[in-house]
């Protein structure tokens, strides 16, 4: 059962742990589980989650189906034992191809003439609800909505449709005529049930065992207002909600030691997965890192020595190392807005030490540096993601904006500027 289960509606904050698979992203998330919430209303997807194509929301207290006509990419919608009492609001899921309303209190076939715009859709569930108790329920909802081909688990014959159609306008007629006869008595019920409502917060001891044995012992009918006196029961029974201890433990810190090789040599790492290539001219090496566009600038450090490059990127390490050694007090760090990439220029030690780093970039951007052909990385693989923002030659390079540069203090000397070759030393290999 999720640790939250004292929630009430669906925030960006949760949406945000319960998208932990995608890196805390919502607005690429196509998935979703916010099952065992208690939530009451469904808000707020369509405003962080447009991209969705598999939302689970089953088993909580939603009353209407509602605030999802803007989900044009939804597949797959789970509300199955909830309070739902209509089947609404679905008609601009174009994509929509399989729906659960398992266990809810949908009580008209009638409802189902809603879903006839949704002509994707190709499984439908609603068992144990009380509109499939109505005499020719089945019938009624295969010629209703023709493009089904599973209905409550069981798929639906070439017969059935034949049989179906023969008897669609009698059945039909029968269900407008029960509707019309059941508004007036429905209305009469509700005013009669709303006048009281038992009180569920315990003020004494005596009181909350005497409502925990009313609770274990008392039938009572199976309807959306019982449910949610019950889950209300429930919270009072449990008491206030417990501080997750998870959520006072600070992040785990990145593992930046760095570890050698039986040579010398510093060993690569790639923690987090990123793709990135590296190549380099007669001045410069470059390296270009794939990050999401939506990854904030803040959660990115880069530590840059003679031989090798670390970056952090969320607590996650990746470790480069070069063959020409660089000048950890002239980097350029640059960040594109488009793409999310980004790229690192270090100044080579073999450089003029008039050159600037930035003098660098822009030749690179403008193409006046040229790259050598035997560093350029290749595009060989035929599966290839995408065409790496720098990965070619002839390549057009993309108008960049930079919004993140680390600044290095230049008074710092080089590794290779304070190094002196002692003779009496024995090499390390």
């Amino acid at each position: 059962m999720p640790q939250d289960r004292q929630q009430k509606i669906i925030t960006q904050e949760l949406l945000r742990r319960r998208a932990e698979h995608n890196d805390g992203e919502l607005s690429t998330l196509k998935e979703v589980t916010l099952h065992q919430f208690d939530i009451e209303k469904i808000e707020n997807l369509d405003v962080y989650c447009r991209h969705l194509e598999i939302l689970y929301l089953q088993n909580n207290q939603i009353n209407k189906i509602e605030n999802l006509h803007k989900l044009k990419e939804l597949q797959y919608l789970n509300l199955a034992l909830n309070n739902i009492k209509k089947i609404e609001n679905l008609e601009k899921c174009e994509s929509l191809r399989k729906l659960d309303l398992t266990v809810n209190f949908v009580s008209d076939p009638l409802d189902l003439e809603s879903l006839k715009d949704n002509i994707m859709l190709r499984d439908l569930f609603l068992v144990g609800n009380p509109c499939t108790q109505v005499d020719g329920y089945r019938e009624f909802a295969i010629v209703t909505l023709p493009q089904l081909k599973m209905l409550d688990g069981k798929e639906i014959e070439k017969s059935e449709r034949i049989a179906a159609a023969q008897v669609y306008d009698t059945i039909r007629a029968r269900l407008v005529k029960e509707r019309n006869e059941r508004t007036n008595t429905e209305t009469r019920e509700e005013n009669l049930q709303t006048k009281t409502d038992p009180t569920t917060a315990a003020a004494s001891p005596e009181d909350l065992e005497k409502l925990k044995h009313e609770f274990k012992t008392k039938p009572i009918p199976y309807t959306p207002e019982t449910r949610r006196q019950t889950a209300k029961e429930i919270e009072t029974m449990n008491g206030p909600p417990r501080e997750d201890p998870s959520k006072s433990k600070p992040p785990k810190p990145a593992d930046t030691t760095v570890s050698y090789g039986r040579d010398g040599r510093v060993l690569q790492k790639n923690e987090g997965k990123w793709e990135f290539h590296r190549w380099s001219n007669d001045l410069a090496v470059f390296l270009d890192i794939e990050i999401s566009k939506f990854l904030d600038s803040s959660l990115i450090d880069v530590n840059v020595k003679p031989n090798y490059i670390q970056v952090v990127i969320k607590n996650k390490v990746l470790t480069v190392t070069f063959d020409d050694e660089v000048r950890p007090n002239q980097v350029l760090c640059e960040r594109s807005k488009a793409s999310g990439n980004l790229l690192v220029t270090m100044v080579k030690s073999s450089a003029p030490n008039d050159l600037d780093v930035e003098d660098v970039a822009k030749a690179r951007r403008t193409k006046n540096v040229v790259t050598p052909a035997s560093n350029a990385p290749t595009n060989t693989e035929k599966n290839r993601r995408k065409e790496r923002l720098f990965g070619t030659i002839d390549a057009e390079m993309p108008k960049k904006i930079v919004d993140m540069k680390f600044v290095f203090d230049k008074s710092i000397p080089s590794a290779s500027e304070e190094f002196t070759d002692d003779p009496d030393v024995p090499p390390l290999c």
